[in-house]
């Protein structure tokens, strides 16, 4: 007898008990094993070949590289302030560029129209209804931390603080000026915060600034200069704001572009996309804001306008800077995660704005724009000295550097904060649909669970083997496990019993007649 004829009678004769079918291979699975098949190397080979490491100084030059990549602005901010420091006569007022024409009107103007080219009108619109959370960012940004600055510089004029008295205007007035254009919209997109909100919020907060922010610096000007202990630089400030020139200037310089950008981009949206993506315009605005810093500088190295000032007066205004922004962003979590960390009442809680709307609040509502700040300090001081307005910018320019630095710190915080918050929602959601999943410390009290065999239900829903016991409130097997185990709650074991019960005694529907 052959040796294939004696296995068919073998077969014949005993039969198996357990027919094991082949797996049916699925058309990924067939992919993937087509995709192996053909690969040029194994795992073997893969593992055991010898891997290259890179120098060391290829990998110094990689991480200097990208850093250089991510901060080019505060790079380009230092160069633009050392040039204004060897050649002031090139950008200052009058100068070889003529400045006061060049930038502080054409840079200005390029600014202005690249951000109206980047406002999606889209998004905009999507979040124009949501007054509340408008107002709660430009109440804090506008109203909240100017009127705190004002009250902290009057307090060091009162103490007769040895700092400069025109570095402390400079405080007020960039606590006065409104939220950046760009850098919050970008933050709190890498954040996972709220984009559309951020950007809502970027373009109204600047449109009011044309308007709040004179006010604010004329509201604030009388007192700190009653209040100065020194006879000088202050009073040099001072007089009255001709708000129509203001209006006029701000309205010619950076709401027209504005407007006109964003008119553009709604009759063009994608056109504009693609020159805008081309030609990277987000940093043509950077680098016109390099040489509005670059004219500003210059005029107040060739005036000796920061002949009196210390090193000790930037370092304590860089200081105070920081306080303020953490400050700041601490006061706008609160406010907009309401009664965070506490639960408190139900009707509090309904106030409390998702945690990608905080993120947005606190971007929008601590940061403040160089790109505003610079222009309106040119035409609130324009026949003051040139060289007073480099002065009054540097705590602007310094809080702006500090707001990019811990600004990009947050966002990895903030991100696994928001992370977290989702896990959470998907967790009291399978909560709410019967999916139960043991944590981690329970699979390890009770091993009996850490290996379920697989389960088939009907409509062929397969619970395969796992670490997590997934549906396992419908499935009799799993039941069973958790009833022995005793972390079933009691209304489910007491379902469980039913379920043991003879048919006679069991309704119309099936153990495994689940809802998937």
């Amino acid at each position: 007898m052959s040796d294939a004829k004696w296995q068919n009678d073998i077969t014949t004769a005993y039969p198996s008990e357990v027919t094991i079918p082949k797996p049916t291979l699925s058309r990924c699975s067939l992919e993937r094993k087509h995709s192996i098949s053909h690969s040029t190397y194994s795992e073997k080979s893969a593992t055991l070949a010898p891997s290259k490491k890179k120098p060391w100084y290829a990998r110094v030059k990689s991480i200097l590289m990208a850093g250089l990549v991510k901060y080019w602005f505060l790079l380009g901010l230092a160069i633009a302030i050392i040039l204004a420091w060897q050649f002031p006569n090139v950008a200052k007022k009058g100068g070889y560029i003529r400045a006061e024409w060049t930038i502080k009107w054409g840079a200005v103007i390029v600014i202005f129209f690249i951000s109206g080219l980047s406002l999606r009108t889209k998004i905009l619109a999507q979040t124009v209804l949501r007054v509340r959370l408008h107002f709660l960012i430009q109440f804090i940004n506008l109203l909240i931390i100017p009127g705190f600055v004002f009250g902290l510089v009057l307090l060091f004029f009162k103490m007769h603080m040895p700092l400069n008295s025109l570095l402390l205007v400079g405080v007020v007035i960039a606590a006065s000026t409104p939220t950046t254009v760009s850098s919050n919209v970008v933050m709190t997109k890498n954040a996972g915060g709220n984009e559309a909100s951020a950007l809502m919020n970027a373009a109204l907060g600047n449109v009011l600034g044309i308007f709040v922010s004179p006010a604010l610096v004329s509201a604030f000007q009388g007192p700190l200069i009653q209040a100065t202990p020194e006879e000088e630089s202050p009073a040099q400030a001072g007089g009255k704001v001709d708000f129509v020139s203001v209006l006029q200037q701000l309205g010619l310089t950076v709401l027209l572009p504005l407007v006109v950008g964003q008119i553009i981009q709604w009759l063009f949206t994608e056109p504009v996309a693609k020159i805008k993506a081309k030609c990277r315009l987000s940093d043509v605005s950077s680098i016109a804001l390099l040489t509005l810093v670059w004219s500003v500088f210059s005029d107040a190295i060739a005036s000796g306008s920061f002949n009196a000032v210390g090193g000790i007066d930037i370092l304590a205004v860089a200081i105070m800077n920081a306080g303020f922004y953490t400050l700041f962003s601490l006061l706008s979590f609160y406010l907009a995660y309401i009664p965070a960390p506490f639960p408190g009442p139900k009707w509090v809680q309904r106030l409390r704005y998702s945690r990608e709307d905080t993120i947005a609040v606190m971007y929008c509502a601590a940061t403040k724009t160089v790109a505003m700040g610079v222009p309106l300090i040119n035409v609130l001081y324009q026949s003051s000295d040139p060289g007073m307005v480099g002065v009054l910018s540097t705590p602007l320019l310094l809080y702006h550097v500090e707001q990019l630095i811990l600004g990009n710190l947050e966002v990895e915080l903030l991100k696994r904060w928001v992370a977290r918050g989702k896990q959470r929602d998907l967790e009291a959601q399978q909560e709410e649909d019967g999916i139960v999943i043991p944590s981690p410390d329970t699979l390890a009290d009770h091993p009996d669970l850490q290996r379920v065999d697989p389960i088939y239900c009907s409509e062929t829903t397969h619970v395969g083997s796992s670490n997590l016991t997934y549906g396992m409130g419908n499935s009799t097997l799993v039941q069973s496990q958790l009833a022995q185990s005793e972390i079933m709650p009691s209304d489910a074991k007491m379902h469980h019993k039913d379920d043991q019960k003879p048919n006679e005694y069991r309704d119309s529907k099936g153990p495994f007649d689940t809802k998937h």
